[in-house]
């Protein structure tokens, strides 16, 4: 079973260490490079050691030392600096020589902790790079998916997975590269210099080695799963903070703080045990190792005791077995680390795998500006269930519709009998599971989605708008709009005059989804975008029924004049509101069921009778 996990395990590490290489090829010479000066500051370890033996060999044998004696050096020999430099060999080393020789032990750490810091920058600066990459890849792959996707994501998942999961794979990654391009060649690098220096003592003091892996190997089973999980519920931390705070009115609304706040805690709770029992295992490693060390350095006491070692031999031995058991420790974190990448990483590239369900055909056309006549021809469309699976009963289903240019119809229908469903094929949410939808003649899926939804402009009964400026939220509709063509937008919309009159003008901020302003004002502001956006064709998700009458007024001048010339179709909850259309779609679970103006209908069509007779009779008691 074990087995099975580790292979199963192995492979998955492989195929995101691919992935990952992928974004860092771009970058693969200051890479290089970076792995380079790390080998360079491990190996560098080796080269300080002899260096403390030199002066260990110079200072520790007291005043009598004179620079004719000569000093045997491991990997190099026997060196005599009276010889080297043309000195006096009888003459003593004296002070200032001691504190010259003492000078290159700072000069000496200066030097391999300089290459570390070129190292581990340049590792920073291609990881801060991947992880821009794979944030902005990340995001763009969640913008291209069609709006069924996230009809069953969590905003708090796809939140957590672009900015938390690349953070930890961006830290994490950068802590291997770091582990495993120094800390082997450290440790083989000094272990060189002690086999050259006594291969006896060295040898027995690798013999402890494999005591220091048995912890190890245990804990990181052990501890594997924490890693893993601990990412999966800070995926729910935030889904469950998103949506409280998304949430907050219908929250406060029903009282329902304390429910907030007992699932939020629920997580983290799981969260912080497994951070817990992570941090355990990580730390306990630490005291094991040294532990286990220590004793290798007792015997290695010993040992110099009964061969009766000099002083500065046995200190380098020593400090060389010290030197080793730091980086063997942090190779013990490997393991661990590794696990808690694969899964942040595989959250992440299992988002950017994922195909959007609307794409651009590889020869798609940009339209420009159309006509505005759009076609349904036998169209239907099944929504999915969440397993992918269509639904049996269709959405909407041999439609076959002819709007024509600057002309305005309305689709009326209970609940349910698929007006919004022909938005969202107009708009290309969706693509038609039969028939198809055409724009001056071409089919949309033909046509690029940006620029058919450049020919769409929309007003809905909900207005979102940006946590931003009045006049950013205005600008949206055309990006490029100066600042005149704004204030005349907002001014066909009936939006500049209560603009003028709040508090820093057209530079006020909405608030959250708009919570600074009235309904009626949102609702202006949503027209006024609409009308920057000026396209020929115009879908109106009945912009006035939650409005009072007065707004309800104003707001009709304002879609009278962002009508003008478009190519209109509402979705009429008040049928009041568009008594004028040039037809009127009557339409009943999915069907078309009749067409005409107002006067015909309600004198042929029992559906619409009823529909019409139920509203105003509605509409009366209201007023009585």
């Amino acid at each position: 079973m074990h087995l099975t996990e580790d292979l199963q395990f192995a492979a998955l590490v492989k195929k995101t260490l691919a992935s990952i290489w992928k974004y860092v090829l771009p970058y693969r010479g200051r890479f290089a490079l970076s792995v380079l000066l790390g080998m360079l500051s491990a190996v560098f370890n080796g080269f300080m050691l002899i260096g403390f033996q030199l002066i260990f060999s110079l200072v520790l044998k007291g005043k009598t030392r004179t620079l004719g004696e000569a000093t045997e050096l491991p990997l190099i020999g026997e060196i005599n600096l009276a010889k080297m430099f043309g000195l006096d060999a009888d003459a003593p080393i004296g002070l200032t020589g001691v504190m010259i020789a003492c000078a290159f032990i700072p000069i000496l750490i200066f030097l391999r902790g300089f290459f570390g810091y070129l190292s581990s920058y340049m590792q920073a600066w291609v990881t801060s790079r991947v992880a821009y990459a794979l944030r902005n890849d990340a995001f763009h792959c969640v913008m291209r998916q069609a709006p069924v996707f996230f009809n069953s994501a969590k905003t708090g998942e796809l939140m957590q997975t672009v900015t938390n999961q690349t953070a930890t794979v961006q830290r994490n990654a950068m802590q291997l590269i770091q582990i495993l391009a120094q800390r082997p060649l450290t440790i083989i690098s000094i272990l060189v210099v002690l086999f050259a220096q006594d291969w006896f003592f060295t040898l027995m003091s690798l013999v402890v080695f494999p005591l220091c892996l048995m912890p190890i190997i245990r804990i990181g089973k052990r501890v594997r799963k924490s890693g893993a999980r601990e990412e999966y519920d800070s995926r729910e931390l935030m889904v469950a903070m998103q949506e409280s705070f998304a949430g907050i009115r219908l929250v406060k609304a029903y009282a329902g703080e304390k429910h907030a706040e007992q699932r939020f805690e629920r997580t983290n709770l799981s969260m912080t045990r497994n951070m817990v029992r992570w941090a355990k295992a990580v730390e306990f490693v630490g005291p094991c190792v040294e532990t286990i060390a220590s004793l290798g350095i007792a015997a290695g006491l010993v040992y110099a005791w009964d061969r009766g070692l000099e002083a500065e031999n046995f200190f380098l031995l020593v400090m060389a077995l010290t030197q080793i058991y730091p980086p063997v420790k942090e190779l013990s974190r490997v393991q661990m680390m590794l696990q808690k990448t694969t899964v942040a990483a595989g959250m992440v590239f299992e988002l950017l795998e994922r195909t959007p369900d609307i794409v651009d055909a590889a020869d798609a056309v940009d339209i420009g500006r159309s006509r505005g006549e759009v076609h349904f021809q036998n169209t239907a469309l099944y929504y999915r269930e969440s397993n992918g699976e269509r639904k049996e009963t269709p959405a909407v289903t041999n439609i076959s519709l002819k709007l024509e240019p600057g002309k305005f119809y309305a689709l009326v229908g209970r609940s349910g009998a698929g007006k919004s469903s022909l938005f969202s094929l107009m708009l290309r949410f969706y693509d038609p599971d039969e028939g198809s939808v055409m724009l001056d003649g071409l089919d949309i899926r033909s046509i690029t989605q940006s620029s058919l939804r450049a020919n769409i402009g929309i007003v809905n009964q909900d207005t979102f708008l940006f946590h931003d400026t009045i006049r950013e939220n205005i600008r949206y509709g055309r990006l490029d709009a100066s600042e005149a063509e704004i204030i005349a937008a907002a001014k066909k919309a009936h939006a500049h005059e209560f603009i003028e009159q709040i508090s820093n003008g057209y530079d006020a901020i909405v608030g959250e989804g708009g919570c600074n302003l009235s309904g009626g004002q949102k609702q202006r502001i949503s027209i006024a975008r609409a009308i920057l956006r000026d396209a020929p064709v115009l879908l109106l998700d009945e912009a006035t029924s939650a409005l009072d009458t007065e707004s309800e007024k104003i707001i009709q001048d304002a879609i009278h004049t962002l009508s003008a010339g478009k190519t209109v179709v509402a979705i009429a909850h008040r049928l009041s509101t568009i008594l004028e259309a040039d037809q009127i779609i009557v339409m009943d679970q999915g069907r078309i069921l009749d067409r005409g103006t107002h006067a015909e209908l309600l004198g042929r069509n029992a559906v619409y009778q009823n529909l019409y007779n139920l509203q105003f009779s509605t509409d009366e008691r209201r007023e009585a």
